[in-house]
């Protein structure tokens, strides 16, 4: 989809974005920042709109990519979860500005990427651990797998709404993992209970 000097370029700009957010950077800031003109940036990008856009784009293949290998080497349902927690919390570890409430408020057709992205591929991968959990017995059996899927992929960009979760007194690491260990609480089996008060220990 992009070059590899076009993924580095976007990797870069994306932590940009992560460090001061996306309105406050200018064009002229990214390009300095990439060590290129600005007609060589105009060359790859239409305007900022496009470039958030294809950031956005780069960080979900990316996103596949790393989503694909933990559930391959993940022993089981839980280890997948625990594998997502450390991955998420790296991740959000680098965010120091609100760029999803940015992005929604100025940058609408990446934002509906991020949207068309949590509704069909990061839903159907939570469809499937919740079923690989069942499966392995460390899930319960006696709920709705779609609706829970839907009300965790649902619930889980919440924790960046400030208006509820004011960054300065909850840091976004910590209240992702409440997040995920209140989601795991309740829909883990007897066994999955011991197994999951294991992996706390």
């Amino acid at each position: 989809m992009f070059t590899e000097q076009q993924e580095k370029w976007l990797a870069r700009v994306e932590g940009m974005f992560f460090n001061f957010g996306i309105k406050g950077l200018t064009m002229d800031d990214v390009a300095r920042e990439l060590g290129i003109s600005k007609k060589t940036l105009y060359q790859f990008v239409e305007n900022k709109n496009d470039l958030v856009l294809k950031v956005v784009e780069r960080h979900i293949e990316a996103d596949k990519k790393n989503n694909a290998c933990i559930h391959e080497i993940a022993g089981d349902a839980l280890d997948e979860m625990f594998a997502v927690i450390k991955h998420v919390n790296e991740e959000i570890s680098r965010i120091k500005s609100n760029i999803v409430y940015e992005m929604q408020k100025y940058h609408h057709e990446a934002w509906e990427k991020m949207q068309e992205y949590q509704r069909g591929y990061l839903h159907s991968v939570v469809r499937d651990n919740l079923e690989r959990g069942i499966s392995e017995g460390l899930y319960r059996d006696n709920f709705n797998i779609d609706v829970v899927a839907k009300i965790h992929v649902a619930e889980s960009f919440m924790v960046f709404d400030e208006s509820w979760f004011p960054r300065n007194q909850y840091p976004l690491e910590a209240l992702f993992r409440e997040f995920l260990l209140y989601y795991l609480h309740g829909i883990v089996s007897e066994k999955g209970l011991l197994k999951l008060k294991t992996k706390l220990s």
